[in-house]
């Protein structure tokens, strides 16, 4: 994970500072070295509760921090490479009988845990039976063989979520994990790690990592500009901001898709034109350019062409502009429009507003409904769906699942892709959602982080393509004083 190769980092900063003094050169390359030591401040709005990978959630924020906090404690046997398909991790190669009957995975050998101990495949074993009971798990040497009760040739896939990693447990409260770092304290406000000096791909280089939960975006973006924190969340109306501070913005891929999804009521053959005609409305390039600041891409389909592999053109049928007096030809119960929006979500309320205005402009009413509690039933809901960078079968399987049954539900009937579907399957069941406009894509967002003077990444960006925090690779040099703007 972390191996110095000074000899190509010299030859790197030569050519930058040709003609410097060979004096001034060798400190130059010795500041730039990676450094080991300090403690690496993350602030975050969600909270976590536990840090067990049996543990599952239904708050969106606090799922997405257990997907970026406990791999950095808990390891998986495989992981999914943002390029596509699996890698190695705790178990260096698989294979299976070719009914997907019965899988074997050899495990990586000198692994060792938190605790002191080696890995061994029955502790293995053990982990994985606590969430995977519908598979038996048994070992042979340093094997672990997994059996589902029926073919399942998505087991590896399956074995990559942060749901089947391997925590040991040494009591009923107690996990031990093989990660990079272990967990110290886990308070109500904040999360303390320590590095893991014996982990298997090199020693972090921060001696900790200390997470402070439930902060205003507000106030860490403060945080961040006053230099008492690393790493903040940051929405993209703020982006900019941080950039001309002189500070950086990490970002993921565009993950997240805000996407229209009708109401029953509104999903049936009568109500057609008028779902086309407000999706005609939408203004998709303005949305991503001005409200997201250019950190942001429409979308017209579900799916990224990036893990799809085809065009949104391939899904997506063509939709042609709304007009004022095709609107108006509508009956005037169809023309009342309520969308309702997240209120906790300012992307999704300023998306949302986008939406209203585009649509009034050709002749909807539009009225934002954005409830703390219960409320009338809308017509249409503006959702934000997290898109696994897995295959597009699983990826079209969570989205589904976000989306709900009841919207699935109104969808052309076509087979929903299951976790083994091909990829026509998948391509199949997109264009089931989208050809009646019942789902309509509107654009990607995503993550963005601001980055504090004092962080440097040994290997790759603060933040995986994916959403993945990359912890284990950061390294903290002398932050240069800043004045509290």
């Amino acid at each position: 994970m972390k191996r110095f190769k000074f000899v190509s980092l010299a030859i790197g900063r030569t050519a930058a500072l040709k003609g410097c003094a060979t004096f001034c050169l060798g400190v130059c390359l010795v500041a730039a070295r990676p450094q080991y030591g300090g403690t690496l401040r993350i602030q975050t709005r969600a909270t976590i509760r536990s840090f067990d990978p049996a543990v599952a959630t239904t708050d969106r924020d606090e799922a997405a921090l257990s997907a970026r906090l406990r791999p950095l404690v808990f390891e998986t046997l495989l992981r999914i490479d943002p390029a596509g398909g699996l890698r190695p991790l705790l178990a260096v190669s698989w294979e299976s009988d070719p009914r997907g009957l019965r899988w074997r995975f050899h495990l990586r050998p000198g692994v060792t845990l938190h605790d002191g101990s080696p890995l061994e495949a029955w502790k293995v074993a053990a982990a994985l039976r606590t969430t995977a009971t519908t598979w038996n798990v048994s070992t042979d040497g340093d094997v672990v063989i997994v059996e589902p009760k029926s073919p399942e040739l998505e087991v590896p896939w399956a074995l990559a979520d942060p749901r089947f990693a391997v925590a040991v447990r040494r009591s009923a409260t107690e996990l031990v994990g093989s990660g990079p770092f272990r967990i110290d304290r886990l308070e109500t406000g904040r999360v303390s790690l320590k590095a893991h000096d014996a982990h298997w791909a090199g020693r972090p280089f921060v001696d900790a990592v200390q997470v402070d939960l439930k902060r205003g975006l507000n106030a860490q973006l403060s945080d961040l500009e006053s230099g008492r924190a690393d790493i903040v969340e940051l929405q993209p109306a703020d982006a900019r901001r941080v950039t001309e501070r002189g500070l950086h913005v990490a970002a993921t891929r565009a993950r997240d898709l805000l996407v229209l999804a009708f109401e029953p009521h509104r999903s049936d053959a009568s109500f057609a034109a008028s779902r086309k005609l407000f999706a005609g409305a939408l203004d998709r390039a303005a949305a991503a350019t001005v409200l997201l600041q250019g950190r942001g891409e429409p979308a017209r389909s579900l799916l990224p062409s990036w893990l799809a592999g085809y065009a949104p053109d391939f899904v997506a049928p063509a939709i042609a502009r709304a007009t004022r007096p095709a609107v108006m030809a509508l009956p005037a119960e169809q023309r009342a429009v309520i969308l309702r929006a997240d209120p906790s979500d300012a992307v999704v309320r300023a998306i949302a507003e986008r939406i209203a205005v585009d649509a009034r402009e050709v002749g909807f009413t539009v009225t934002i409904q954005a409830p703390a509690g219960l409320a009338p039933r809308p017509d249409v809901r503006l959702l934000r769906v997290a898109i696994d960078g897995t295959s597009p079968d699983r990826a079209l399987m969570r989205l589904g699942n976000d989306l709900g049954s009841r919207i699935i539900a109104t969808a052309p009937k076509d087979p929903a892709p299951s976790a083994a579907s091909q990829l026509d399957n998948a391509i199949r069941f997109e264009r089931a959602l989208l050809q009646d406009s019942s789902v309509v894509p509107v654009v990607r967002v995503p993550d963005l982080y601001g980055v504090g003077d004092a962080v440097d990444v040994w290997d790759g960006d603060v933040v995986g393509p994916t959403g993945r925090w990359n912890v284990a690779n950061i390294w903290l040099r002398p932050a240069t004083p800043r004045a509290r703007p």
